[in-house]
């Protein structure tokens, strides 16, 4: 398995959890595709469902980590489609969570505001640039305010990037705080006032919070072999990975 699809994952479980769904069951698609062997097809589903149990263990995401894995080929067929449409009703639910989310802390600015807020900006790189601070600590700034800049047109722009370009600008004010000067706030202010007014436009939700996401049902076990024949063994038990 390649581990570089381990080295970038998002910092939030669940989406991580998704995404590391999404590339088992690619593999395992891929691998189905391939092979009309019916025993290879429970080996790459029983494949699947290790892992993506190992992954919900690793990062704590609830219903799919209490999942027993089956032993046996009958077993993997048996359990594996209702294991596949718990796995996909949770996906679900956190994409729809997420995304609400991710609304709830972004803005959509219309063209007047965006046109402000670059203007807003464009004013305190000016001011920046005026400054007497050290050049690092100028283009450190102008590098935020860019990417504020680059934001501000898009669909919705995510209000951290406001806040993590606009904090530049508050230690920018602490460096010359001795000299009783911070021209800049007064863009700053405006820029927020028109995020204000933006976010007041939006409609909103009358859905759920996203927090208030319902627990999925508790994990089907692993299904017992019929009684006329006994448990195949044809599979190692171990997880293949």
């Amino acid at each position: 398995m390649n581990d570089s699809i381990y080295d970038d994952l998002p910092e939030d479980h669940e989406l991580a959890f998704a995404q590391l769904e999404a590339h088992y069951k690619s593999k395992l698609e891929a691998d189905i595709e391939a092979t009309d062997q019916g025993s290879a097809v429970a080996y790459y589903k029983l494949r699947y469902i290790n892992q993506v149990i190992a992954a919900a263990k690793a990062l704590n995401v609830d219903v799919i980590k209490d999942y027993t894995a089956p032993v046996g080929e009958r077993a993997v067929w048996d359990l594996y489609e209702l294991f596949e449409t718990d796995v996909m009703n949770l996906i679900i639910q956190i994409r729809i969570n997420h995304a609400r989310r991710k609304r709830q802390f972004s803005v959509a600015l219309d063209g007047a505001a965006k046109q402000k807020i670059r203007h807003y900006i464009e004013q305190i790189r000016l001011l920046v640039d005026a400054s007497d601070l050290p050049t690092n600590k100028k283009d450190s700034i102008f590098k935020k305010l860019s990417d504020l800049t680059l934001a501000v047109d898009r669909d919705r722009t995510p209000l951290e990037i406001f806040s993590d370009a606009l904090r530049g600008v508050a230690r920018l004010s602490g460096d010359v705080e001795r000299e009783g000067a911070e021209p800049w706030w007064k863009w700053v202010k405006l820029i927020f006032g028109e995020i204000d007014d933006a976010k007041d436009k939006e409609p909103q939700s009358s859905l759920p919070a996203p927090e208030e996401r319902k627990r999925l049902e508790p994990p089907r076990k692993e299904l017992p072999a019929p009684k006329d024949k006994p448990p195949s063994r044809d599979l190692d038990d171990e997880i293949p990975f």
